[in-house]
């Protein structure tokens, strides 16, 4: 799987929705700061991405790249083998899919005319709305 989103002579930018965990990025930083020819490493964890700049005269560029998306994939692959999701991220999911099909029969009966419906299944769609934004609260409020 290809991680690298941008690659110059001297310069990599490794990006992943999986590097948005400071651990695993820090983690991963730590591991391209030890390869040859590596001056510098910036993790940026709000953005999951890595930026790498290296002495292009002192490494084979193909060898280095190859390398790089060795480690992140080995990363990535941590992240994944980590488990399943959290009970709290299976019942938000739940909730998602309950909004949108509650918000298609809302829409579909508002278009019938028939407002008693069409408000019972709003509500449905307002439950799941709070179900999704209690999971999220920590992110919304932050």
């Amino acid at each position: 799987m290809t991680h690298i989103v941008s690659a110059l002579p001297g310069r990599i930018r490794i990006r992943g929705k999986p590097l948005r965990n400071t651990e695993r990025l820090a983690a991963l930083a730590a591991a391209l700061g030890r390869l040859d020819a590596v001056h510098s490493v910036t993790p940026n964890p709000k953005a999951g991405s890595v930026v790498l700049l290296y002495d292009a005269s002192a490494v084979e560029v193909d060898e280095l790249e190859a390398e790089v998306e060795a480690l992140t994939d080995a990363e990535v692959a941590r992240h994944y083998a980590s488990g399943p999701r959290s009970a709290q991220m299976r019942i938000n999911r739940y909730a998602k899919a309950g909004m949108l099909g509650s918000l298609a029969a809302s829409l579909a009966l508002a278009a019938t005319g028939n407002k008693r419906w069409h408000a019972a299944t709003g509500a449905l769609f307002v439950a799941g709305l709070l179900v999704h934004l209690t999971v999220h609260r920590r992110r919304l409020l932050h």
